[in-house]
């Protein structure tokens, strides 16, 4: 059936089909996400955990304007999530929070990967910002309730401090970052564009009572039998406790994808 659609269906009418079919499903089968802004973040004085990622990475010449409108869409997104408030128990849901990125709504094109191709879309570039928020939820240990990794490794690092396969793609509504507050204190999330860099920070009003140490382990290049890089890693964390000298390690992710630049054979397993 999907290969049929494939082949008779344009793309837009293929996503607005998929669109109609995740959001009945999501209105009968996740709780309602939290939609509650504080108008007094000065009572969440304690910085629980922060990241930040450059706006412009280096990409060919003819994406550069489509990266370039990426900024304008991250401005926008984070309007809407800026000052968010989870309590213990809120559910976060980037789809509903930020909406349907369209022009109406001031989005303009941004790069944005369909069925493997970089294109220009309204909203474009979003995914950043859903990375952004994964990033730093993973070192407050909170329950991910739905996330999507990138398939495929488009660009050369520049300046990577986060390990491979970390992202968390999204288009509404069919791909969702979805996690719980599953902490036993509320959670202020400030998110804000601040040339060269977007930056995030979740905000409590108490310290958690552990840290966390994200790490990625057995990182490699390889190419298979047809020819085709790939590039694989593990990424686990450390849970300390503070009454607690014995760290605890879990695996967040085993990530595979496909190389989608130039890669010098030496660095090839």
């Amino acid at each position: 059936m999907r290969q049929i659609l494939r082949e008779f269906l344009p793309l837009s009418v293929r996503m607005e089909l998929r669109r109609a079919c995740q959001g009945l499903k999501n209105s009968l089968t996740w709780p309602k996400p939290v939609h509650k802004f504080t108008k007094a973040p000065e009572q969440f004085d304690c910085l629980l955990v922060e990241h930040s990622s450059k706006l412009l990475r280096v990409v060919p010449e003819h994406l550069k304007p489509l990266q370039k409108n990426k900024i304008r869409n991250l401005e926008l997104g984070c309007a809407q999530l800026d000052l968010l408030l989870l309590e213990p128990g809120d559910i976060f849901s980037f789809c509903h929070l930020v909406g349907r990125a369209s022009y109406r709504r001031g989005y303009v094109d941004g790069l944005e990967m369909h069925e493997g191709e970089l294109v220009g879309a309204p909203g474009g570039g979003l995914c950043q910002l859903a990375n952004m928020i994964f990033w730093m939820v993973i070192h407050l240990d909170l329950e991910i309730l739905e996330r999507f990794h990138h398939k495929l490794d488009l660009f050369p690092d520049d300046g990577r401090i986060v390990p491979f396969g970390m992202g968390a793609s999204v288009l509404y509504n069919y791909r969702d970052l979805r996690f719980r507050n599953s902490l036993q204190q509320p959670l202020l999330l400030r998110v804000s564009v601040q040339p060269p860099r977007l930056y995030g920070a979740f905000f409590s009003t108490h310290p958690l009572p552990f840290k966390v140490k994200v790490f990625e382990k057995e990182h490699r290049f390889f190419r298979d039998p047809k020819g085709v890089v790939w590039r694989e890693n593990r990424v686990a964390k450390l849970i300390t406790y503070n009454n607690s000298d014995n760290p605890v390690e879990e695996e967040i992710a085993h990530n595979l994808g496909r190389v989608c630049y130039p890669i010098e054979e030496e660095k090839l397993d």
